[in-house]
Protein backbone atom coordinates (compact mmCIF):
# COMPACT_ATOMS: atom_id res chain seq x y z
CA UNK A 1 0.00 0.00 0.00
CA UNK A 2 2.46 2.55 0.61
CA UNK A 3 4.74 1.68 -2.33
CA UNK A 4 1.43 2.24 -4.30
CA UNK A 5 1.24 5.40 -2.30
CA UNK A 6 4.47 6.66 -3.08
CA UNK A 7 4.35 5.72 -6.77
CA UNK A 8 1.39 8.09 -6.89
CA UNK A 9 2.92 10.80 -5.46
CA UNK A 10 6.19 10.65 -8.05
CA UNK A 11 3.97 10.54 -10.95
CA UNK A 12 2.04 14.00 -10.01
CA UNK A 13 4.99 15.31 -9.08
CA UNK A 14 6.49 14.76 -12.77
CA UNK A 15 2.78 15.53 -14.47
CA UNK A 16 3.19 18.91 -12.25
CA UNK A 17 6.95 19.60 -13.58
CA UNK A 18 5.90 18.55 -17.32
CA UNK A 19 3.10 20.88 -17.58
CA UNK A 20 4.83 23.79 -16.34
CA UNK A 21 7.31 23.57 -19.30
CA UNK A 22 6.83 26.69 -21.97
CA UNK A 23 6.08 25.90 -25.81
CA UNK A 24 2.36 24.92 -27.39
CA UNK A 25 -0.11 23.42 -24.80
CA UNK A 26 -2.01 20.26 -25.24
CA UNK A 27 -5.52 19.72 -26.56
CA UNK A 28 -8.31 18.23 -25.44
CA UNK A 29 -11.27 16.43 -27.48
CA UNK A 30 -12.22 13.28 -28.93
CA UNK A 31 -15.19 10.83 -28.26
CA UNK A 32 -14.20 10.72 -24.55
CA UNK A 33 -14.64 14.39 -23.95
CA UNK A 34 -17.60 15.26 -26.09
CA UNK A 35 -19.47 11.95 -24.47
CA UNK A 36 -18.66 13.14 -20.90
CA UNK A 37 -19.54 16.42 -21.61
CA UNK A 38 -23.53 14.84 -22.34
CA UNK A 39 -23.06 14.22 -25.65
CA UNK A 40 -24.51 12.00 -28.08
CA UNK A 41 -21.67 10.89 -28.39
CA UNK A 42 -21.26 14.20 -30.01
CA UNK A 43 -22.32 17.90 -28.36
CA UNK A 44 -23.43 20.35 -30.72
CA UNK A 45 -23.52 22.84 -28.79
CA UNK A 46 -19.70 22.67 -28.00
CA UNK A 47 -16.30 23.05 -30.41
CA UNK A 48 -13.87 20.03 -30.52
CA UNK A 49 -11.62 18.88 -32.90
CA UNK A 50 -13.72 16.10 -33.69
CA UNK A 51 -15.66 18.53 -35.76
CA UNK A 52 -13.38 17.69 -38.24
CA UNK A 53 -15.26 14.83 -39.29
CA UNK A 54 -18.38 17.00 -39.73
CA UNK A 55 -16.78 19.82 -40.70
CA UNK A 56 -13.30 19.54 -42.98
CA UNK A 57 -12.85 23.51 -42.16
CA UNK A 58 -11.95 22.50 -38.93
CA UNK A 59 -8.75 21.47 -39.81
CA UNK A 60 -7.38 24.97 -39.87
CA UNK A 61 -8.86 25.62 -36.36
CA UNK A 62 -7.09 22.73 -34.75
CA UNK A 63 -3.83 22.02 -37.02
CA UNK A 64 -0.38 20.37 -36.37
CA UNK A 65 -2.71 17.94 -34.20
CA UNK A 66 -1.61 14.06 -33.92
CA UNK A 67 -4.98 12.57 -32.58
CA UNK A 68 -7.13 9.48 -31.79
CA UNK A 69 -9.63 7.54 -29.89
CA UNK A 70 -8.15 4.99 -27.75
CA UNK A 71 -11.54 3.10 -27.91
CA UNK A 72 -14.22 1.73 -25.38
CA UNK A 73 -15.20 -1.93 -24.50
CA UNK A 74 -11.81 -2.47 -23.69
CA UNK A 75 -10.79 -5.99 -23.26
CA UNK A 76 -6.72 -6.71 -22.65
CA UNK A 77 -4.85 -4.92 -25.71
CA UNK A 78 -8.04 -4.78 -27.95
CA UNK A 79 -11.02 -2.30 -28.01
CA UNK A 80 -13.98 -0.81 -30.03
CA UNK A 81 -14.08 1.87 -32.48
CA UNK A 82 -10.40 3.29 -32.43
CA UNK A 83 -8.76 5.42 -34.99
CA UNK A 84 -6.21 7.90 -35.22
CA UNK A 85 -5.36 11.22 -37.19
CA UNK A 86 -2.80 13.70 -37.95
CA UNK A 87 -3.44 17.49 -39.44
CA UNK A 88 -1.19 19.73 -40.30
CA UNK A 89 -1.12 23.18 -40.54
CA UNK A 90 0.83 25.03 -43.75
CA UNK A 91 0.26 28.69 -43.11
CA UNK A 92 -2.89 29.63 -44.65
CA UNK A 93 -3.69 25.77 -45.21
CA UNK A 94 -3.99 22.78 -43.36
CA UNK A 95 -3.84 19.19 -44.52
CA UNK A 96 -5.17 16.23 -42.80
CA UNK A 97 -5.71 12.51 -43.13
CA UNK A 98 -7.55 9.91 -40.71
CA UNK A 99 -7.67 6.11 -40.42
CA UNK A 100 -10.09 3.75 -38.94
CA UNK A 101 -13.06 6.43 -38.16
CA UNK A 102 -16.03 4.16 -38.82
CA UNK A 103 -19.01 6.44 -40.41
CA UNK A 104 -22.19 5.87 -42.11
CA UNK A 105 -24.30 2.65 -42.50
CA UNK A 106 -21.98 0.19 -43.55
CA UNK A 107 -20.57 -0.61 -39.90
CA UNK A 108 -23.13 -2.00 -37.36
CA UNK A 109 -22.91 0.50 -34.53
CA UNK A 110 -24.43 3.37 -35.95
CA UNK A 111 -27.62 1.42 -36.82
CA UNK A 112 -30.95 2.23 -34.96
CA UNK A 113 -32.75 -0.62 -36.79
CA UNK A 114 -30.92 -3.67 -35.37
CA UNK A 115 -32.98 -3.49 -32.85
CA UNK A 116 -36.86 -3.52 -34.09
CA UNK A 117 -37.91 -5.79 -36.54
CA UNK A 118 -38.12 -5.78 -39.47
CA UNK A 119 -35.97 -3.23 -39.86
CA UNK A 120 -32.41 -4.39 -38.88
CA UNK A 121 -31.39 -3.65 -42.88
CA UNK A 122 -32.97 -0.14 -43.56
CA UNK A 123 -29.99 1.71 -41.97
CA UNK A 124 -27.32 -1.00 -42.08
CA UNK A 125 -26.33 -2.20 -45.51
CA UNK A 126 -24.06 -5.37 -44.78
CA UNK A 127 -27.45 -6.83 -43.08
CA UNK A 128 -29.30 -6.42 -46.53
CA UNK A 129 -26.90 -8.49 -48.40
CA UNK A 130 -26.44 -10.93 -45.50
CA UNK A 131 -29.68 -11.68 -45.94
CA UNK A 132 -29.94 -12.27 -49.47
CA UNK A 133 -26.61 -14.04 -49.47
CA UNK A 134 -27.53 -16.33 -46.51
CA UNK A 135 -24.22 -16.30 -45.12
CA UNK A 136 -21.92 -13.48 -43.75
CA UNK A 137 -19.76 -10.59 -45.55
CA UNK A 138 -17.63 -8.54 -44.12
CA UNK A 139 -17.63 -4.37 -42.89
CA UNK A 140 -15.36 -2.06 -44.77
CA UNK A 141 -11.54 -1.92 -43.61
CA UNK A 142 -9.72 0.96 -42.01
CA UNK A 143 -11.62 4.02 -43.88
CA UNK A 144 -9.55 6.68 -44.77
CA UNK A 145 -10.24 10.24 -44.99
CA UNK A 146 -8.10 13.20 -46.65
CA UNK A 147 -9.38 16.43 -45.92
CA UNK A 148 -7.77 20.03 -46.13
CA UNK A 149 -9.03 23.78 -45.35
CA UNK A 150 -7.49 27.22 -46.29
CA UNK A 151 -9.07 30.75 -45.48
CA UNK A 152 -10.22 33.38 -48.57
CA UNK A 153 -11.36 36.55 -47.63
CA UNK A 154 -11.89 36.34 -43.71
CA UNK A 155 -14.09 32.72 -44.41
CA UNK A 156 -12.24 29.24 -43.78
CA UNK A 157 -12.97 26.36 -46.21
CA UNK A 158 -12.51 22.85 -46.07
CA UNK A 159 -13.24 19.49 -48.01
CA UNK A 160 -12.59 16.06 -47.36
CA UNK A 161 -12.54 12.66 -49.40
CA UNK A 162 -13.83 9.65 -47.48
CA UNK A 163 -13.05 6.08 -48.69
CA UNK A 164 -13.22 2.45 -47.49
CA UNK A 165 -13.93 -1.07 -48.81
CA UNK A 166 -14.34 -5.02 -48.57
CA UNK A 167 -14.15 -7.67 -50.74
CA UNK A 168 -14.12 -11.43 -51.04
CA UNK A 169 -13.84 -13.53 -54.24
CA UNK A 170 -14.12 -17.45 -53.99
CA UNK A 171 -14.01 -20.06 -57.24
CA UNK A 172 -14.13 -23.45 -56.67
CA UNK A 173 -13.95 -22.85 -52.70
CA UNK A 174 -15.23 -21.25 -49.70
CA UNK A 175 -19.08 -20.63 -50.12
CA UNK A 176 -18.73 -21.61 -54.38
CA UNK A 177 -18.61 -25.35 -55.29
CA UNK A 178 -16.87 -26.89 -58.26
CA UNK A 179 -17.80 -24.42 -61.33
CA UNK A 180 -18.99 -21.94 -59.17
CA UNK A 181 -17.50 -18.27 -58.50
CA UNK A 182 -18.94 -15.79 -56.11
CA UNK A 183 -17.23 -12.08 -56.33
CA UNK A 184 -18.86 -10.31 -52.77
CA UNK A 185 -17.71 -6.64 -52.12
CA UNK A 186 -18.91 -3.99 -49.87
CA UNK A 187 -17.56 0.04 -49.62
CA UNK A 188 -17.91 3.52 -49.52
CA UNK A 189 -16.75 6.72 -50.76
CA UNK A 190 -17.76 10.56 -50.41
CA UNK A 191 -17.22 14.00 -50.36
CA UNK A 192 -17.52 16.25 -47.04
CA UNK A 193 -17.35 20.56 -47.77
CA UNK A 194 -17.54 22.77 -44.91
CA UNK A 195 -16.92 26.60 -44.07
CA UNK A 196 -16.77 28.45 -40.70
CA UNK A 197 -16.27 32.31 -40.81
CA UNK A 198 -16.51 35.34 -38.19
CA UNK A 199 -19.10 37.08 -39.63
CA UNK A 200 -18.69 40.01 -37.15
CA UNK A 201 -17.03 40.46 -34.00
CA UNK A 202 -19.67 38.34 -31.96
CA UNK A 203 -21.32 36.16 -34.54
CA UNK A 204 -19.02 32.57 -35.94
CA UNK A 205 -21.36 30.15 -38.59
CA UNK A 206 -19.87 26.96 -38.98
CA UNK A 207 -22.05 25.01 -42.11
CA UNK A 208 -20.90 21.43 -43.83
CA UNK A 209 -22.24 19.05 -46.32
CA UNK A 210 -22.16 15.50 -46.85
CA UNK A 211 -22.35 13.26 -49.63
CA UNK A 212 -21.39 9.58 -50.00
CA UNK A 213 -22.23 6.42 -51.68
CA UNK A 214 -22.45 2.95 -49.78
CA UNK A 215 -22.56 0.04 -52.53
CA UNK A 216 -23.14 -3.37 -51.67
CA UNK A 217 -22.57 -5.84 -54.45
CA UNK A 218 -22.75 -10.03 -55.31
CA UNK A 219 -22.01 -11.91 -58.68
CA UNK A 220 -22.80 -15.39 -58.79
CA UNK A 221 -22.04 -17.65 -61.61
CA UNK A 222 -21.83 -21.25 -62.00
CA UNK A 223 -20.39 -22.94 -65.30
CA UNK A 224 -21.36 -26.50 -64.39
CA UNK A 225 -23.27 -27.85 -67.41
CA UNK A 226 -27.15 -28.17 -66.64
CA UNK A 227 -26.54 -25.63 -63.49
CA UNK A 228 -30.36 -25.22 -62.33
CA UNK A 229 -28.67 -21.00 -62.42
CA UNK A 230 -26.40 -20.28 -64.34
CA UNK A 231 -25.55 -16.56 -62.76
CA UNK A 232 -27.29 -13.97 -60.22
CA UNK A 233 -26.92 -10.88 -58.73
CA UNK A 234 -27.13 -8.49 -56.15
CA UNK A 235 -26.46 -4.86 -56.39
CA UNK A 236 -27.22 -1.84 -54.28
CA UNK A 237 -26.33 1.48 -53.99
CA UNK A 238 -27.34 3.51 -50.86
CA UNK A 239 -26.41 7.38 -51.25
CA UNK A 240 -26.06 9.28 -48.03
CA UNK A 241 -26.89 13.23 -47.90
CA UNK A 242 -26.48 15.85 -44.69
CA UNK A 243 -26.50 18.97 -44.10
CA UNK A 244 -25.79 20.60 -41.01
CA UNK A 245 -25.01 24.23 -39.73
CA UNK A 246 -24.92 25.84 -36.62
CA UNK A 247 -24.32 29.67 -34.75
CA UNK A 248 -22.31 31.16 -32.18
CA UNK A 249 -23.85 34.51 -31.35
CA UNK A 250 -21.55 36.03 -28.20
CA UNK A 251 -24.47 37.67 -25.61
CA UNK A 252 -21.98 39.55 -23.88
CA UNK A 253 -18.86 38.59 -21.93
CA UNK A 254 -19.89 35.09 -20.72
CA UNK A 255 -22.53 33.92 -22.24
CA UNK A 256 -22.78 32.75 -25.85
CA UNK A 257 -26.48 31.56 -27.93
CA UNK A 258 -25.68 28.61 -29.85
CA UNK A 259 -29.12 27.56 -32.37
CA UNK A 260 -27.89 24.54 -34.55
CA UNK A 261 -29.65 22.25 -36.89
CA UNK A 262 -29.13 19.30 -39.19
CA UNK A 263 -30.58 17.01 -41.95
CA UNK A 264 -29.73 14.00 -43.09
CA UNK A 265 -31.52 11.32 -45.08
CA UNK A 266 -29.99 7.52 -47.25
CA UNK A 267 -32.23 5.06 -48.78
CA UNK A 268 -31.18 2.31 -50.97
CA UNK A 269 -33.05 0.08 -53.11
CA UNK A 270 -31.40 -3.71 -53.95
CA UNK A 271 -31.84 -4.36 -57.46
CA UNK A 272 -31.74 -8.74 -58.05
CA UNK A 273 -31.08 -10.41 -61.26
CA UNK A 274 -30.88 -14.32 -62.51
CA UNK A 275 -30.39 -16.49 -65.12
CA UNK A 276 -32.48 -17.99 -66.36
CA UNK A 277 -35.20 -15.60 -65.25
CA UNK A 278 -37.79 -16.77 -63.14
CA UNK A 279 -41.35 -17.23 -64.42
CA UNK A 280 -43.47 -14.00 -63.86
CA UNK A 281 -44.34 -12.80 -61.60
CA UNK A 282 -40.86 -12.35 -61.03
CA UNK A 283 -39.90 -10.02 -57.65
CA UNK A 284 -36.46 -8.37 -59.03
CA UNK A 285 -36.61 -5.10 -56.29
CA UNK A 286 -37.97 -7.21 -52.84
CA UNK A 287 -37.13 -4.30 -50.09
CA UNK A 288 -36.81 -0.55 -50.33
CA UNK A 289 -34.77 0.74 -47.27
CA UNK A 290 -34.16 4.18 -45.74
CA UNK A 291 -33.11 6.03 -43.15
CA UNK A 292 -33.73 9.87 -42.41
CA UNK A 293 -33.15 12.55 -39.31
CA UNK A 294 -34.10 16.34 -38.52
CA UNK A 295 -32.82 17.55 -35.26
CA UNK A 296 -33.27 21.50 -34.74
CA UNK A 297 -31.59 22.72 -31.30
CA UNK A 298 -30.93 25.52 -29.01
CA UNK A 299 -27.98 26.24 -26.65
CA UNK A 300 -26.34 28.45 -24.18
CA UNK A 301 -22.84 27.91 -23.14
CA UNK A 302 -22.00 30.12 -20.15
CA UNK A 303 -18.20 30.92 -19.88
CA UNK A 304 -16.80 30.49 -16.25
CA UNK A 305 -13.70 31.63 -14.69
CA UNK A 306 -12.30 28.33 -14.55
CA UNK A 307 -14.30 26.64 -17.47
CA UNK A 308 -17.85 26.59 -18.36
CA UNK A 309 -20.95 25.14 -18.79
CA UNK A 310 -23.25 24.04 -21.59
CA UNK A 311 -27.18 23.60 -22.15
CA UNK A 312 -28.72 22.55 -25.12
CA UNK A 313 -32.19 21.49 -25.92
CA UNK A 314 -33.44 20.17 -28.77
CA UNK A 315 -36.33 18.71 -31.08
CA UNK A 316 -35.05 15.61 -32.70
CA UNK A 317 -36.84 12.87 -35.60
CA UNK A 318 -35.27 9.71 -36.62
CA UNK A 319 -37.12 7.33 -38.87
CA UNK A 320 -36.31 4.50 -41.24
CA UNK A 321 -38.28 2.78 -43.59
CA UNK A 322 -38.30 -0.80 -45.10
CA UNK A 323 -41.08 -1.35 -47.69
CA UNK A 324 -41.24 -5.43 -48.48
CA UNK A 325 -43.10 -5.98 -51.72
CA UNK A 326 -43.68 -10.04 -51.94
CA UNK A 327 -45.33 -12.37 -54.68
CA UNK A 328 -48.83 -12.43 -53.87
CA UNK A 329 -50.98 -15.14 -55.98
CA UNK A 330 -50.06 -14.30 -59.61
CA UNK A 331 -49.24 -10.06 -58.58
CA UNK A 332 -47.11 -8.44 -56.54
CA UNK A 333 -47.84 -6.83 -53.06
CA UNK A 334 -45.92 -4.00 -50.81
CA UNK A 335 -45.89 -3.65 -47.40
CA UNK A 336 -44.94 -0.28 -46.50
CA UNK A 337 -43.36 -0.16 -42.87
CA UNK A 338 -41.58 2.22 -41.20
CA UNK A 339 -40.43 2.96 -37.02
CA UNK A 340 -40.05 6.75 -35.84
CA UNK A 341 -38.51 8.00 -33.15
CA UNK A 342 -39.47 11.93 -31.91
CA UNK A 343 -37.71 13.64 -29.33
CA UNK A 344 -39.00 16.58 -27.29
CA UNK A 345 -36.90 17.38 -25.95
CA UNK A 346 -33.33 16.01 -26.55
CA UNK A 347 -30.85 17.33 -23.83
CA UNK A 348 -27.37 17.48 -23.65
CA UNK A 349 -25.85 19.42 -20.83
CA UNK A 350 -22.05 19.57 -19.83
CA UNK A 351 -19.78 21.58 -17.81
CA UNK A 352 -15.53 21.16 -18.17
CA UNK A 353 -13.58 22.91 -14.56
CA UNK A 354 -10.04 23.13 -14.22
CA UNK A 355 -9.42 21.07 -11.47
CA UNK A 356 -5.43 21.70 -11.37
CA UNK A 357 -3.36 23.39 -14.21
CA UNK A 358 -2.92 19.99 -15.71
CA UNK A 359 -6.14 18.31 -14.80
CA UNK A 360 -9.41 19.17 -16.15
CA UNK A 361 -13.12 17.68 -15.10
CA UNK A 362 -15.87 17.17 -16.48
CA UNK A 363 -19.64 16.22 -15.98
CA UNK A 364 -22.37 16.01 -18.09
CA UNK A 365 -26.06 14.82 -18.71
CA UNK A 366 -27.99 13.58 -22.01
CA UNK A 367 -31.62 12.60 -22.22
CA UNK A 368 -34.08 11.82 -24.64
CA UNK A 369 -37.72 12.27 -24.01
CA UNK A 370 -38.85 10.05 -26.87
CA UNK A 371 -41.84 8.48 -28.40
CA UNK A 372 -41.72 5.44 -30.87
CA UNK A 373 -44.32 5.37 -33.83
CA UNK A 374 -44.31 1.66 -35.97
CA UNK A 375 -46.47 1.91 -39.15
CA UNK A 376 -47.71 -0.68 -41.07
CA UNK A 377 -49.86 -0.59 -44.29
CA UNK A 378 -51.25 -3.09 -45.02
CA UNK A 379 -50.92 -3.78 -41.60
CA UNK A 380 -50.87 -8.06 -40.79
CA UNK A 381 -54.04 -9.63 -39.44
CA UNK A 382 -55.09 -8.53 -36.12
CA UNK A 383 -51.98 -6.53 -35.67
CA UNK A 384 -52.30 -2.42 -35.58
CA UNK A 385 -52.19 -0.33 -38.62
CA UNK A 386 -49.79 2.46 -36.03
CA UNK A 387 -48.49 2.03 -32.70
CA UNK A 388 -47.18 4.79 -30.62
CA UNK A 389 -45.13 4.15 -27.36
CA UNK A 390 -42.98 6.01 -24.79
CA UNK A 391 -39.20 4.37 -24.75
CA UNK A 392 -36.37 5.34 -23.19
CA UNK A 393 -33.80 5.59 -25.92
CA UNK A 394 -30.29 6.08 -26.37
CA UNK A 395 -27.84 7.34 -28.78
CA UNK A 396 -25.80 5.70 -31.40
CA UNK A 397 -22.87 4.49 -31.60
CA UNK A 398 -23.68 3.14 -27.70
CA UNK A 399 -19.69 3.17 -26.98
CA UNK A 400 -21.17 0.01 -25.27
CA UNK A 401 -23.17 1.64 -22.57
CA UNK A 402 -26.76 0.93 -22.09
CA UNK A 403 -29.33 3.46 -22.13
CA UNK A 404 -29.11 4.30 -18.40
CA UNK A 405 -25.02 4.46 -18.71
CA UNK A 406 -25.77 7.27 -20.96
CA UNK A 407 -27.29 9.69 -18.96
CA UNK A 408 -24.99 10.91 -16.19
CA UNK A 409 -21.49 11.26 -17.33
CA UNK A 410 -17.89 12.37 -16.01
CA UNK A 411 -14.73 12.53 -17.71
CA UNK A 412 -10.76 13.91 -16.56
CA UNK A 413 -8.26 14.98 -18.96
CA UNK A 414 -4.95 14.83 -18.21
CA UNK A 415 -2.38 17.43 -19.91
CA UNK A 416 0.77 16.23 -20.02
CA UNK A 417 2.54 19.62 -21.74
CA UNK A 418 1.85 19.16 -25.33
CA UNK A 419 -0.21 15.55 -24.59
CA UNK A 420 -3.90 15.32 -23.62
CA UNK A 421 -5.33 12.56 -22.48
CA UNK A 422 -9.06 12.46 -22.31
CA UNK A 423 -11.47 9.72 -20.29
CA UNK A 424 -14.90 9.42 -19.91
CA UNK A 425 -14.99 7.84 -15.90
CA UNK A 426 -16.92 4.81 -14.99
CA UNK A 427 -19.04 6.03 -12.14
CA UNK A 428 -18.50 2.79 -10.45
CA UNK A 429 -14.35 3.73 -10.12
CA UNK A 430 -15.61 6.78 -7.78
CA UNK A 431 -17.92 4.68 -5.78
CA UNK A 432 -15.82 1.66 -5.42
CA UNK A 433 -11.96 3.39 -4.92
CA UNK A 434 -9.11 2.64 -6.97
CA UNK A 435 -7.21 -0.45 -6.56
CA UNK A 436 -4.84 0.71 -4.03
CA UNK A 437 -7.57 1.90 -1.46
CA UNK A 438 -10.65 -1.00 -2.66
CA UNK A 439 -8.64 -3.83 -3.42
CA UNK A 440 -11.50 -3.91 -6.58
CA UNK A 441 -10.19 -4.32 -9.89
CA UNK A 442 -12.45 -2.30 -12.28
CA UNK A 443 -11.96 0.01 -15.14
CA UNK A 444 -11.24 3.40 -14.50
CA UNK A 445 -12.30 4.57 -17.58
CA UNK A 446 -15.02 3.78 -20.29
CA UNK A 447 -13.72 5.64 -23.48
CA UNK A 448 -10.39 7.34 -23.94
CA UNK A 449 -9.05 9.78 -26.49
CA UNK A 450 -5.47 11.21 -26.72
CA UNK A 451 -3.95 14.20 -28.81
CA UNK A 452 -0.71 15.85 -28.90
CA UNK A 453 0.42 19.06 -30.56
CA UNK A 454 3.16 19.65 -32.36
Amino acid sequence: MKRGLVVVVALLLVVMCVSAQDGPKAISGGTARTAALGGNPGNPYIMDYSDVFTNPAFAMKYNDLLYGDLGYSFSAYRASGQHVGFTMGLGSVALGISIGHREGYMFAENSYGSSVVPFAASDYMVSGINNYLGFGTGEPLAPIQVYGAFGVSGWTVGAGFFFSSWSRTDQNAGFAGLGEKWEISNNQFGFKLGTTANLTSSIMLDASALFRLNGSKAEFSDTAAGAAIAARSYDASGTEIAVNGRVFIKMGRNFTVVPQARFATFSYEPELSQTPTPAAPYNNKPNSYGRSEFEVGIGLNTQLSVGFVSVGLSLQRISLTNDITSVAGAALQTTENSVAWFDLPKINIGAEFEILSWLTGRMGYFKRYASRTVESTPPAPGAPTEQTISVDQGYVPSLGFAQPDQQLSLGLALLLDRVSIDGYVGERILAAGPYILSGNVQDMFGVLSMSFKF
